[in-house]
């Protein structure tokens, strides 16, 4: 495999790879070629989300077997995100592109701490803060730029027009030229077209 050098110019050619997903876990666009990988099928409602009242009032037993299990779904988690952040990092090396990826630590989209948030969507200590790490530093390692872009509005625009369009779940439809698909999709192919942040 001819590895990537990371003294060139970041190329002009790069994946988007929407992590906030309806579904999946992460959902990667190429612009260049039209195509589009979901990756990571999940279930809507996890079963297991993090402590609450009905919790702290159980008994040990119930705790120490609802902790257990969390723990045992957060193993398997962290294992996916590792198989996940490989794969897309195999993509770029083979498209022989970029990454961008949405700034999650931004104002706005850190993740509240709200009681209840289930872990997969609390991003600042989850698992979309944890997969992004990880194909950060998989990227790095393997030479691949990676850039951050800033996350508002690339689920709202239409990637074809750049208007606002009407997101309902999984499907996105334009108003304006008529086009319609995946949501997730469209926001990964807005994140590869993302200017990346200044900073």
């Amino acid at each position: 495999m001819i590895p990537f050098s990371t003294r060139n110019l970041p190329p002009d050619d790069w994946i988007g790879v929407d992590l906030n997903t309806t579904g999946y876990i992460a959902v990667v666009a190429h612009p260049a070629s039209g195509e589009t990988v979901m990756l990571g099928e999940q279930p809507e409602h996890p079963e297991i989300g993090p402590p609450g009242r009905q919790e702290r009032y159980s008994s040990g037993g119930k705790r120490k077997k609802t902790r257990m299990a969390r723990d045992r779904e957060n193993n398997v988690r962290g294992d996916l995100n590792q198989r996940i952040a490989k794969e897309i990092v195999k993509m770029a090396r083979q498209l022989q592109c970029g990454i961008k990826l949405e700034d999650l630590s931004s104002a706005g989209f850190a993740g509240r701490q709200k009681p209840g948030t289930p872990l997969p969507f609390s991003r600042r200590d989850g698992s979309f803060h944890h997969l992004q790490n990880l194909i950060q530093d998989r990227a790095h390692g393997a030479g691949v730029p990676v850039v951050l872009v800033d996350p508002a509005f690339t689920s709202r625009c239409c990637s074809r027009c750049g208007e606002p369009g009407i997101r309902r779940r999984k499907q996105f439809l334009c108003p304006h030229c008529g086009y319609a698909g995946h949501a997730d999709a469209n926001a990964a192919f807005n994140i590869a077209a993302a200017s990346p942040q200044r900073g």
